[in-house]
């Protein structure tokens, strides 16, 4: 029975994304090749480990390094690697069922509508957000691992080392890993109080994400998010953060809520607030972002574990009639495959087309490129060149007078 639920997943986020695998590259997915033959090998290792920005995405660099050593580049190659960790995360989320307190019985309809759920696809489908999918990896099997360990006294102490490598693991994959800590928290307070072996590891794991945190903003004159702005800590959170949590819980994760609401399980109350508390929590660290009133799709990836298990705890509660619930899985799975097949696929084509415009252009100047208006930056553009067409990046100019060189301007924006 697991393992046709398994095959049942899978299929699921073969079905929803599929139609993306052809995609050609998208502008930054060039600059995730581009570091990625820097710092992938073991040889690029220290130079990245002096990164104050990539290292924290360490994980992502050395697993497309891999594709492009084994692939080079193919669009199809890099596109199927990101489909194959969403669907390993959408298992993952299946397994949660192990964790008692959730159980098959929720964790199955979750991974289902993970693995559809159209709120997070920028993660699966741009290369670029490779990262996303590997905080989750490393991040939910950080939780799964913690929460095993704690709820089976008799369990040893491997299980909870699993769970430190895995948080270590998570956050040379992205900063937002460090969020979360405070669930664990709130799971050994739920689950084993009075056990006092996971508060010492717990305690090592925060002194260690504080250490992380501390290298990162000593580094702030360097560090390229910190000052390009992207995120700032006087950024309007209190704005972004519920403002986001509306949209990505829009529409399924309100109906959900509504569900439960009516109801009133005190059990099913108790795990959605969990939830719930996750999505606040992992959302929380991408709404100091400057330049957005919401957090894009891609960094709802993580956050959105809480919604597919709200939409389980829903399937879990609604009465066990048939036909009703075979409607309802029906309009959930043909909503989101929907949705991503005729509004979004479009969408990513045209933003690919931007990028493919400027090389056909750049392919046919010898000399340099002066942009004078594109869709996307200079640093973008000249990664792509470098990567696409083994352009120096100092061909590729912006703006400026007195520059001889060929000039480029694309007003199409996707």
């Amino acid at each position: 029975m697991k393992w046709a639920l398994a095959a049942a997943v899978a299929a699921a986020a073969l079905i929803a994304y599929l139609p993306f695998l052809g995609l050609p590259f998208i502008s930054d997915d060039y600059t995730q090749i581009r570091l990625a033959r820097i710092y992938g090998p073991p040889s690029g290792w220290a130079e990245l480990a002096a990164d104050p920005l990539y290292r924290s995405r360490a994980t992502s660099l050395i697993i497309t390094w891999f594709v492009d050593s084994a692939c080079g580049l193919n669009p199809v190659a890099h596109n199927a690697a990101g489909l194959l960790l969403h669907c390993l995360n959408s298992l993952l989320v299946l397994l949660f069922g192990l964790w008692r307190r959730i159980g098959f019985a929720v964790s199955a309809p979750a991974a289902l509508f993970f693995a559809v759920y159209e709120g997070h696809q920028e993660a699966v489908v741009w290369n670029a957000a490779l990262p996303e999918l590997l905080v989750f990896l490393f991040g939910a099997g950080c939780t799964l691992g913690w929460a095993l360990w704690l709820q089976d006294p008799g369990r040893r102490l491997w299980m909870g080392a699993l769970a430190a490598a895995l948080f270590l693991l998570a956050l040379y994959s992205k900063e937002s890993a460090v969020a979360i800590l405070p669930v664990l928290a709130v799971i050994w307070r739920i689950e084993a109080p009075s056990r006092r072996a996971p508060l010492i590891l717990l305690g090592l794991l925060a002194l260690i994400a504080a250490l992380y945190a501390a290298l990162i903003f000593l580094a702030a004159p360097a560090h390229l998010h910190l000052n390009d702005g992207t995120f700032h800590l006087r950024a309007p959170f209190w704005r972004t953060l519920p403002h986001s949590l509306v949209r990505m819980f829009w529409i399924w994760g309100l109906v959900a809520l509504a569900v439960l609401a009516v109801r009133r399980d005190h059990h099913l109350w108790r795990t959605a607030a969990l939830a719930a508390f996750w999505s606040v929590c992992t959302l929380a660290p991408y709404s100091f972002l400057t330049y957005m009133d919401r957090v894009p799709s891609r960094h709802t990836y993580l956050a959105a574990l809480g919604v597919s298990l709200l939409a389980g705890l829903a399937w879990r509660a609604l009465p066990r009639r048939a036909w009703p619930a075979a409607a309802l899985a029906a309009t959930v799975l043909l909503h989101n495959t929907g949705y991503l097949w005729l509004r979004k696929l479009p969408q990513y084509e045209r933003r690919a087309e931007a990028t493919k415009r400027f090389l056909e252009f750049a392919g046919q100047i010898e000399g340099a490129v002066l942009i004078r208006c594109a869709p996307y930056s200079r640093a973008t553009l000249a990664d792509a060149a470098a990567v696409a067409l083994g352009r120096p990046l100092e061909d590729i100019h912006e703006g400026g007078a007195g520059i001889r060189a060929a000039e480029y301007c694309d007003l199409d924006h996707p």
